[in-house]
C-alpha cells in the first residue's frame, strides 16, 4: 500500500511540474533560432540569500535571449556551488542563447575569482534592506544563521564551508565587537547579512569595471529604469512586458523584531555604503558627475570670522580636512578659536583679524590680500557676508579669483539686506532650499545661488555600548532608567534654549524621569542658569558647558531637541540623527529636508507646548524611540554625509573656476 501511495504522490508532483517543464523545454528549443556563431555575454549573479535574486532571475528568464542556470541546476552546480570553470564554459558554449546567466549565490565570497576566470563575463550584485532579508531568513531557516554567526564569533567557522569561507579579519572583528552571548535568531540573521554583503567591498567589487550593483527596492519600485540597467548589463534587450510580474509587496512587509542598537548600526553603516555606491553608479549612467570623484581645484583659501564653537565653524573644519585629505592645498584664515586643533595637520591655519571687520574693512582686506599673494588660491570660500566683502575688496587690484560664499542662514528680517549684498560672490551656496528662496526673494539673482545640503562626518557617531553609555550618563547625574533629552549649540538667542526650561517645568510632574542637557557655551550661559534656578528645574536641567565628548553624549542620550528660532540646516541635528536619536525640531530652515515622520517630529517655531507634547510622546514609548532612531541614522548616512556635501561643493568650485577662466 505504501508504494502505491508514494507512486500517487510522485504522479501528482510530475503533473504539477509538467507545465513548467514543458515551458522550459519550449524556451530551450526557441534558443536554436540564434544558432551558435554569435558572441555571447556570460553573466553571474551574486549577493546574500533572500535578497531578491530569485525574482531577478525570474524576470531575466522572461527574455528569449537569456538562458538561466539557477544554483539548483544539477549540471551547472553541485551542492549549490558552481562547478568547474570548464563545465561552466562548456554550458555557455553549447547553449545557443546569447545571454547565459549563472546564479552562484553561494559563491559570492569568491566573486572576484570567478570574474578573473571569465575575463569577458559580467557580474551583478543584488542587495536588499537588512530587515527584510533577516525576516525572510528567519522564516525560512529559523536559528540556522545565528548558529553560523555564533561559530564565527567563537572562532569555529571552518565547519560551515562556503558560508564562512574567505571571511576578512576586519569583518569578523566588527561582528565580535557588536555581538553578545544571547544573540536572537533575528540578530544572527542581521549579522549574516552583514557578513555576506561586506564581501562586495572586501573583494574590491565596488571598483570592478564589470560589476553592476543593484538594489532590490529599485527593482520592484522603479522596475522600468532598474531593469533597463540590468538587461543592458547582461547583454539582452528589455521588453517592458517582461515586468508584469514585478510587485513591491516584499518591501518592509513585516515589522522587524527587536535587535541591539549596535548590531543595527553596523548593518546601517554597510547599507549606507551600498546605497552610496549604487547611487553614484546610477548618477554616472545619467550623465551626472558622481560625488565620489569630484573635480578638485587647488589651492583653496577658506575664510571665516572665527573658529570658535558653531555650525559654520564646524562646516569649515569638515570642508578643509576633506579637501586636504585628497591632496588639495588648503589655507584657513580666521581669528583663532576652540576648533583650530580639529584642523588636519596638512591644513595651513592663519590667525587673521576677521572677527569684527566692519570697523576696518580696508585694513582687513589688505591682510587677506597678502594671504592671496602668498598662497595664490584658485578659489576662495567665504563663510559669512562680512568675509565675502573682505575677499571682494582684497581682489580689487588683483587678478580675478572666484569667490564661493556659503549661505549658512540668517534671521528672516536680514534677508532683504543680505540678498543684494551677496552679489559680491561669484556663486552662493545655500545650505537648504529655504535659505536659497529667502536670498532670492531678498534680491540675489537665482542663477547665482545653488543648494548643497549640509553634511557631517558620521564616522564615530552612533549608539554607545553599555559601559560607555552608563559612564557618560552617570557623569551627568542621569540614571539608567531616566530619559535624557539633549540639545547642542551655542548659547545664543537664536537657539532659544529658554524653551527647554519651559518644557522641563511643564513635564516635571507627569514625567519625573525626564532629564535635559543643554550642551554648549555662549553669552546666555548665566541667563539660562538663572532661569533654571527660578523655575525650580535644577534637578532635571543640566548645563554642562562646552564638551569634547559630543559623540559619547549623543550616543548615550535618548531624544534630541532642536528648539531654534532660525537655522540654515543644523549640523547638530544631523549628528543626532547619525547617533540614532529620534529628533524633535522646530520648523526652521532645513528641518523639512532632514526629518521625515519616520525619524522625527517637527513642530512650529516657538511653540513650547508642542515641543513638550512631542517629547512626552517619545518619553513614554521606548520602542518608537528605537524605530525612529534607526530610521534617522539610516537617513543621515544615506543623504547627509560629509563626503556628499564636500564632493558637491568641490564640483561647484571647479565649475566656477572653469567659468571664470573662460570669460
Amino acid at each position: 500500500m505504501a508504494p502505491l501511495s508514494n507512486l500517487a504522490d510522485q504522479v501528482r508532483a510530475w503533473r504539477a511540474a509538467a507545465p513548467g517543464f514543458v515551458e522550459r523545454q519550449a524556451k530551450n528549443l526557441g534558443h536554436l533560432r540564434y544558432g551558435w556563431g554569435h558572441e555571447k555575454q556570460v553573466s553571474f549573479v551574486f549577493g546574500c540569500q533572500r535578497s531578491g535574486t530569485k525574482m531577478l532571475m525570474r524576470i531575466l528568464d522572461e527574455s528569449p535571449a537569456v538562458r538561466i542556470y539557477h544554483e539548483n541546476h544539477a549540471t551547472a552546480f553541485h551542492d549549490f556551488q558552481l562547478r568547474s570553470d570548464r563545465t561552466v564554459r562548456l554550458l555557455a558554449r553549447t547553449s545557443p542563447a546569447p545571454s547565459p546567466i549563472f546564479k552562484p549565490i553561494c559563491d559570492s565570497q569568491r566573486a572576484d575569482q570567478i570574474l578573473a576566470s571569465f575575463p569577458e563575463a559580467h557580474g551583478l550584485w543584488t542587495y536588499r534592506h537588512y530587515d527584510d532579508v533577516a525576516n525572510s531568513a528567519c522564516q525560512k531557516w529559523g536559528a540556522h544563521q545565528r548558529e553560523i554567526v555564533s561559530d564565527v564569533i567563537a572562532g569555529d567557522a571552518a565547519k560551515w564551508g562556503w558560508r564562512t569561507e574567505r571571511l576578512p579579519e576586519d569583518v569578523v572583528a566588527a561582528i565580535r565587537r557588536v555581538a553578545r552571548p544571547d544573540l536572537s535568531d533575528f540578530e544572527g540573521a542581521l549579522l549574516f547579512w552583514y557578513m555576506r554583503n561586506a564581501f562586495f567591498f572586501a573583494l574590491g567589487l565596488d571598483a570592478h569595471p564589470r560589476m553592476l550593483l543593484t538594489r532590490y527596492e529599485d527593482l520592484v519600485t522603479e522596475p522600468e529604469a532598474a531593469f533597463e540597467r540590468v538587461y543592458r548589463h547582461v547583454g539582452a534587450p528589455l521588453d517592458h512586458r517582461f515586468l508584469g510580474r514585478v510587485h513591491s509587496e516584499g518591501v518592509r512587509r513585516r515589522e522587524p523584531p527587536p535587535a541591539s542598537p549596535e548590531i543595527r548600526a553596523l548593518c546601517a553603516d554597510l547599507l549606507a555604503r551600498l546605497d552610496a555606491c549604487n547611487d553614484r553608479a546610477r548618477a554616472t549612467e545619467h550623465g551626472r558627475t558622481p560625488v565620489a570623484e569630484p573635480a578638485l581645484v587647488s589651492p583653496v583659501l577658506i575664510l571665516i570670522n572665527t573658529l570658535g564653537v558653531g555650525g559654520a565653524e564646524r562646516y569649515v573644519v569638515t570642508v578643509a580636512n576633506w579637501l586636504a585629505a585628497r591632496g588639495v592645498k588648503v589655507v584657513v584664515a580666521s581669528e583663532a578659536g576652540s576648533l583650530v586643533p580639529d584642523l588636519a595637520a596638512n591644513v595651513t591655519f592663519v590667525d587673521a583679524p576677521l572677527y569684527r571687520v566692519r570697523a576696518d574693512l580696508l585694513s582687513v582686506a589688505d591682510t587677506v590680500g597678502a594671504l592671496i599673494d602668498a598662497h595664490q588660491p584658485a578659489a576662495i570660500v567665504a563663510n559669512s557676508l562680512a568675509v565675502t566683502w573682505v575677499a571682494r575688496a582684497a581682489l580689487l587690484r588683483r587678478p580675478a579669483i572666484p569667490i564661493i560664499a556659503i549661505g549658512h542662514g540668517w534671521p528672516d528680517d536680514r534677508y532683504r539686506l543680505v540678498g543684494p549684498l551677496m552679489r559680491a560672490a561669484d556663486t552662493v551656496v545655500a545650505v537648504s532650499p529655504e535659505v536659497r528662496a529667502k536670498l532670492v526673494a531678498g534680491g540675489l539673482a537665482p542663477a547665482r545661488c545653488v543648494v548643497i545640503y549640509n553634511g557631517v562626518d558620521c564616522r564615530g557617531l552612533g549608539v554607545r555600548p553599555g559601559p560607555v553609555r552608563a559612564a557618560t550618563r552617570a557623569a551627568l547625574g542621569v540614571g539608567p532608567d531616566d530619559v535624557l533629552v539633549i540639545t547642542l549649540g551655542r548659547l545664543t538667542p537664536q537657539k532659544a534654549h529658554q524653551h527647554v526650561i519651559t518644557i522641563a517645568e511643564q513635564l516635571k510632574a507627569g514625567h519625573p524621569n525626564l532629564k535635559y542637557a543643554i550642551v554648549g557655551e555662549g553669552g546666555r550661559a548665566e541667563e539660562l542658569a538663572g532661569l533654571v534656578a527660578s523655575h525650580g528645574v535644577g534637578d532635571c536641567v543640566l548645563l554642562p558647558g562646552v564638551r569634547s565628548d559630543v559623540g559619547d553624549l549623543l550616543g548615550s542620550a535618548d531624544i534630541y531637541l532642536s528648539c531654534s528660532d532660525w537655522e540654515g540646516m543644523p549640523l547638530s541635528t544631523i549628528e543626532a540623527m547619525a547617533s540614532e536619536l529620534p529628533t524633535v525640531a522646530t520648523r526652521t530652515e532645513g528641518s523639512g529636508q532632514l526629518l521625515t515622520d519616520a525619524c522625527g517630529i517637527v513642530v512650529p517655531v516657538g511653540d513650547a507646548a508642542a515641543m513638550a507634547a512631542a517629547i512626552a510622546r517619545l518619553a513614554a514609548d521606548a520602542p518608537l524611540r528605537v524605530l525612529m532612531g534607526q530610521a534617522a541614522r539610516e537617513r543621515a548616512l544615506a543623504s547627509f554625509s560629509h563626503d556628499r556635501m564636500v564632493g558637491e561643493l568641490a564640483t561647484v568650485m571647479a565649475g566656477v573656476v572653469d567659468s571664470l577662466g573662460n570669460t
